[in-house]
């Protein structure tokens, strides 16, 4: 028996030719690190000619990194220097077992960083549940399509109506490739088309190494990995997406009562892939990457709301008068005479603008809303007291308070709270439309009983930075 006799049998029988045989304390211990998957990843393993295209693997990795869908430091390193190649059946159970060994570090990983991240679908039924009434004239469309031709490309490698560069070029695509390199906090490289179409190629190949390189982590090729290992339950999730208008009922009915009554709403819901980042909104869509919840609805269902709800701040929030163009940039600038007014102006803004979303999303009051607001506090007061010689310092103060939900998001939350208890669920779009010193400074008067307030000299700038917008409401 030699590795190529194994790269030959039918899955079934490997197991039975390897238990009784020379090879069967290796088989072993590879079935106790792989479990099921040890008949795929021994035949992968084998499946390679010439052998010494295990080191092509280290080579996905850096290309991996250098197209932009790399793990940034935060997961380890896979490839180690030292895995040698499979030239027989005894060295072949070797690198399996070692990548059966990578493979549990990595999951282990994963789990410690992002908790969050399912690495499996959970067989929830799609049973949405409206709060109340949509105004007649609210429209959402729920964009899945580029997700449909991800798995339609996956399951015609041989024949696909698209190839991967006109997937990466569809609209939900292209938002979140815009998004995330409108952040700002992302390192670089970042990803662009052409390197998502390489993650799709190679995410929808039968190569021995590409199928190995998906083995090994569910993120790998930009989660593509995870989307082409779960085709099916992808398949079926987002035909129960977009069934009878269900999930656009859900999240408009939970906006609606916090517009104002007379503004009319049509926008666009996008699903797309993308590492490390569950939720975006762009100047086009609200958006989500679907392989961040899968079919645990508890967690997209707040993030699909929280992120539309950025798309009904454009329609309703106080902008910049001399910038056409709805959108973030409108809102979150004003043409201040002072720098220091227009840094401090766009921090407010953007506690504003998370945390009405983050309370949209989840309206209930949770208790570290309290410790993010003194967080937040203090960053407001540092970006107000800095003297700055370089745009890096005020932006990585500002990245400090909004990166990875950080306090920005339930400071505004809290505030958010505090204009609905006192006026209504219209009475947070009405603030909205006033500006974000005023929705700061209201907020915070309503919440001065629990014994938090900013420093006397940033009340009195706020309070200044409103009587400058508030005229032009």
């Amino acid at each position: 028996m030699d590795r190529g006799s194994i790269a030959a049998l039918d899955t079934e029988r490997i197991p039975e030719a390897l238990e009784g045989s020379d090879f069967g304390s290796g088989w072993s211990r590879l079935v106790g690190l792989a479990a099921e998957d040890a008949v795929l990843v021994l035949r992968l393993v084998c499946r390679l000619t010439p052998p010494e295209r295990i080191a092509e693997l280290r080579s996905l990795e850096t290309e991996q990194a250098e197209r932009g869908a790399g793990f940034l430091g935060m997961l380890p390193d896979q490839i180690p220097d030292d895995l040698g190649a499979p030239v027989d059946l005894e060295t072949s159970l070797d690198v399996a077992i070692r990548l059966a060994e990578i493979r549990a570090a990595n999951l282990e990983s994963l789990a410690e960083t992002m908790p969050n991240y399912p690495l499996s679908f959970a067989g929830n039924e799609f049973e949405p549940d409206p709060i109340g009434d949509v105004p007649p004239d609210w429209k959402l469309k729920v964009d899945v399509e580029g997700i449909r031709a991800a798995l339609d490309f996956f399951d015609a490698l041989d024949s696909p109506s698209l190839t991967a560069s006109e997937i990466a070029r569809m609209p939900a695509f292209t938002e979140m490739i815009r998004h995330r390199r409108e952040l700002g906090y992302v390192p670089e490289p970042l990803i662009d088309e052409a390197g998502l179409a390489w993650c799709l190629e190679h995410a929808a190949s039968d190569d021995p190494v590409d199928m190995l390189w998906k083995w090994l982590h569910p993120q790998n090729f930009f989660d593509l990995s995870d989307l082409y290992t779960h085709r099916a339950e992808y398949r079926r999730l987002i035909d129960h997406l977009v069934r009878d208008g269900g999930l656009s009922a859900y999240v408009l009915s939970r906006l609606a009562p916090y517009a104002p009554p007379e503004v009319a709403f049509m926008d666009r819901l996008s699903f797309a892939v993308g590492w490390a980042i569950n939720g975006w909104a762009t100047q086009e869509t609200g958006g989500m990457n679907i392989e961040h919840a899968k079919d645990h609805f508890e967690r997209m269902l707040p993030t699909l709301v929280h992120e539309t709800f950025h798309r009904l701040q454009v329609s309703i929030a106080l902008g910049n008068p001399e910038i056409e163009e709805a959108g973030f940039d409108q809102i979150t600038s004003y043409p201040f005479e002072r720098e220091e007014d227009c840094r401090l102006y766009q921090a407010l803004c953007y506690i504003m603008l998370e945390g009405s979303a983050t309370y949209a999303a989840s309206p209930e009051v949770e208790e570290s809303w309290m410790e993010d607001t003194r967080a937040a506090l203090d960053l407001l007061e540092r970006i107000r007291t800095s003297d700055w010689d370089e745009e890096s310092g005020f932006e990585g103060l500002l990245h400090e308070g909004l990166r990875s939900n950080g306090p920005f998001y339930g400071f505004g939350a809290l505030l958010s709270n505090a204009h609905v208890e006192n006026g209504g669920p219209p009475a947070l779009g009405t603030a909205l439309r006033h500006g974000a010193p005023g929705f700061i400074e209201r907020g915070l008067a309503w919440l001065g009983g629990a014994g938090i307030g900013p420093s006397a000299d940033l009340t009195d700038q706020i309070a200044v930075l409103r009587k400058i917008v508030e005229p032009s409401v």
